[in-house]
Order: C-alpha cells, then sequence, then structure tokens
C-alpha cells in the first residue's frame, strides 16, 4: 500500500458512506487545503516503503537477516484496487552519503499513479530516508508531494544525539523544532530497520517513529510462518505480520492490515493487504526485486 492508494481513495470514493476518517492536511503546501484521506501509507512509508515494512525470522528460519542494508536493492510493487492497477512504489537503497558527520544509507521511494488515473487525480511522489549505517535510526527525512493541485516539501532532521528534530519547509519557509526518543525511525525507515530484526512468531516489538511532527509507538505483531506465492517469482516461505499505526495519515483507522515478508536472507517484504468497508481489499504486491548480489527476479 502506499500513498497512491491513499491519494487515489480520495478520488474514487469521496462519496461513499465509509466509516473511515477524513484527516486534513496540515495546510503547509500549497493547492488543496483539506484531503479527505482514507488514507494508507502516507508515504513509505512507508509499508512498504513506508512500514512494509517488516520482516521476522523465527526459530525454524534456515537464514538469518542481514546486518547491514544493501546499496543497489531495489523493490517494485503494483498497488491494486477492486483488481485494478491504480498505482505502482518504487524502493531503493541508492547510495551511502554523509549526513550530520555520519554515514548514512539513502534510501528514496517514488509513488506513481497509473496512466488510467492521472486523469482523475496524477500523483507523482517522492520520500527519502537517511538511515545511520552503524546505528540504523533516521537522521534526515524528505517528502516532496505532487497530488492533483496539492504541493509539499518538507525535510525533518533528527539529532540522535541531543534527541530533537527540527521541521522545515521548503514550500514556505517554516520551521518547527521538537523533542524526540532515543533511536526515532521516521515513517520509511522502520520498515528497513524491522527487516534486521529476529523476532520469533507469537512476539510484538514496538518501534519509536516520528511522523506527523509527533512521536509514536509502532506496534508489529509476529503471527505465524505461511508460503506466499506471486506471479513471476518462485514460492517464498513468509512471516505474516500485523502492524497497528495510530500516525494520523499512515493507515485507515478501520480496516484489517497484513503483510508478508520472506524468511531468506533477503527479508523481502512480499505483499500488503488492507481491508477496508464497501470496497474489499486494496493490496501491493512485489512485482520486480533487484538484489545487488544477483541478476534479478522478474
Amino acid at each position: 500500500m502506499s500513498t497512491a492508494a491513499s491519494t487515489l481513495f480520495d478520488k474514487f470514493v469521496p462519496s461513499l458512506p465509509l466509516t473511515l476518517n477524513p484527516l486534513p492536511h496540515r495546510g503547509r503546501g500549497e493547492g488543496e487545503g483539506v484531503k479527505t484521506g482514507y488514507e494508507f501509507i502516507k508515504q513509505p512509508a512507508s509499508f512498504l516503503f513506508f512500514c512494509l515494512l517488516l520482516a521476522a525470522p523465527n526459530a525454524s528460519a534456515e537464514e538469518t537477516p542481514p546486518q547491514k542494508l544493501f546499496v543497489g536493492e531495489k523493490l517494485v510493487y503494483s498497488v491494486r484496487l477492486l483488481g485494478i492497477e491504480v498505482g505502482r512504489g518504487e524502493a531503493e537503497v541508492k547510495e551511502i552519503v554523509r549526513v550530520r558527520d555520519r554515514d548514512a544509507y539513502h534510501v528514496e521511494i517514488q509513488v506513481r499513479s497509473a496512466r488510467i488515473i492521472d486523469w482523475i487525480y496524477k500523483v507523482r511522489d517522492t520520500h527519502h530516508s537517511y538511515i545511520d549505517v552503524e546505528r540504523l535510526h533516521s537522521l534526515r527525512y524528505e517528502k516532496i508531494l505532487r497530488e492533483g493541485r496539492y504541493r509539499a516539501d518538507e525535510v525533518m532532521e533528527y539529532d540522535q544525539v541531543n534527541h530533537t528534530a527540527a521541521y522545515y519547509s521548503r514550500k514556505n519557509g517554516s520551521r518547527k523544532e521538537m523533542r524526540i526518543p532515543p533511536d526515532v525511525q521516521d515513517q520509511l525507515s522502520c520498515g528497513f530497520w524491522f527487516r534486521l530484526q529476529e523476532i520469533q512468531p507469537g512476539t510484538e516489538i514496538s518501534i519509536p517513529v516520528n511522523a506527523d511532527e509527533k512521536n509514536w509507538s509502532l506496534r508489529v505483531k509476529v503471527l505465524r510462518e505461511t508460503k506466499v506465492q506471486l506471479k513471476g517469482f518462485p514460492e517464498f516461505e513468509a512471516v505474516e505480520v500485523e502492524p497497528e499505526i495510530q500516525f494520523q495519515g499512515i493507515f485507515v483507522k478501520r480496516g484489517k492490515i497484513r503483510g508478508w515478508l520472506s524468511l531468506d536472507s533477503r527479508r523481502i517484504p512480499l505483499k500488503m493487504t488492507v481491508k477496508v468497508p464497501v470496497l474489499g481489499s486494496v493490496t501491493a504486491r512485489l512485482v520486480n526485486y533487484r538484489h545487488p548480489n544477483e541478476l534479478g527476479l522478474n
């Protein structure tokens, strides 16, 4: 699921009697002042990309999770609503750069609405997360949103030593500072951090996340082992997870969220499904994967 699904929902179903809570934009961007967000990942974020988050080995898994991110890794997802592809999301670990005098992984996510949707509500969003190579917490998060007439260009800088964060809008120059918990993650980095953890089915993990200029606790339940078959890929041994997220603008408030991740050493986020009232399910499925140590699976 991705920002694309969220914004496309706004255009497809604004008049349906859904029990989803509309969430106001904070008005820092330009264009539309309020978005009736039947919202899934308001980024990356976060699942997928965003917070898809999730990886979890277990006692019977033969391979352990990696201890680092892999520069050059690229994941491509198809977002489908009512059986129709409404957009695609691409996540890539692009490079290692210096941020706040630290080496940082530069992770980029791009979300694009499908051509069939562009004439209704064109989405061209880009998200950047800079993740400390050693500590694996966020050092900087940037989002550039182009959703219909709405525009936003925002940066969050994380001082993980003094536990403060600074918000800055490139569009209107507004600034804000706030306190953050130790080792806080952004909406995108939390998913990559989770992929590196060793967790048993039946357990739960909490992740401190800063989103919407507030601090939240992301709880992820690790449910069970299963098998996942995706078109164009061999069958995966996988784990099913259930995130419990309360960020405004991340997930619908009501609806069942499930994610599946591979149990091999790559810990690939495979798919996510969100069940919503009236419309059924919105899904994000892996359609292409590239690892720097292999030719790639198509």
